[in-house]
């Protein structure tokens, strides 16, 4: 498994660019709309105090500058809030990729452990659970497979006793039996 996938790296950039693109076509349209409106107002201003028209000129690049440099802040903020946001989402997904690949590799001892403020903290909660009943289930099968070996090889031991033969059939018989069942809980 390529845990790579799980930083999600390519889904952060994809999401960071479309949030940015987005933000600054919104900041563009409110400068736009705000430049228009300011525009107006400063004409009226203008005309009212029969000021010389170069005052809008010079006004004009301050309140262009004023609008790009807000839209510059809150594009730093909302991509710092984005990054913060993702690290408390590829991380703990991160760790839940590790410990379902150490599940996948058979090591039924794990638990996914995360921080208590970590997301996902229901999921994790959720393979713990399930790791837990494969965990129980194995630990019969496992159990019932020792019960097996046992049996088969005490058969070896009293080959000669028709009557404990047969009893150790029987005990044979009911470890398979055993064995099925604790096998049949699994779809494949």
């Amino acid at each position: 498994m390529d845990a790579e996938r799980f930083t999600l790296k390519g889904f952060q950039k994809s999401i960071l660019i479309r949030f940015i693109v987005i933000t600054a076509m919104g900041g563009i349209i409110a400068t736009l709309v705000f430049f228009f409106i300011t525009k107006r107002k400063l004409d009226e201003v203008i005309y009212t105090f029969h000021l010389p028209r170069s005052i809008d000129e010079f006004l004009f690049p301050y309140v262009i500058g004023a609008n790009l440099a807000g839209l510059l802040i809150v594009i730093i903020a909302l991509v710092l809030a984005m990054r913060i946001t993702f690290w408390k989402v590829a991380g703990p997904l991160y760790r839940i990729s590790q410990d379902i690949q150490k599940l996948i590799d058979g090591d039924l001892t794990v638990n996914i452990r995360l921080r208590k403020d970590d997301e996902f903290k229901d999921m994790a909660g959720d393979f713990d659970l399930m790791g837990n009943s494969m965990r129980e289930k194995f630990r019969k099968i496992k159990d019932t497979f020792t019960k097996l070996t046992v049996t088969t090889a005490d058969m070896g031991l009293c080959s000669d006793d028709k009557g404990l033969l047969r009893e150790k059939n029987v005990r044979l018989k009911e470890n398979i039996e055993e064995l099925r069942e604790g096998l049949h809980v699994f779809k494949i």
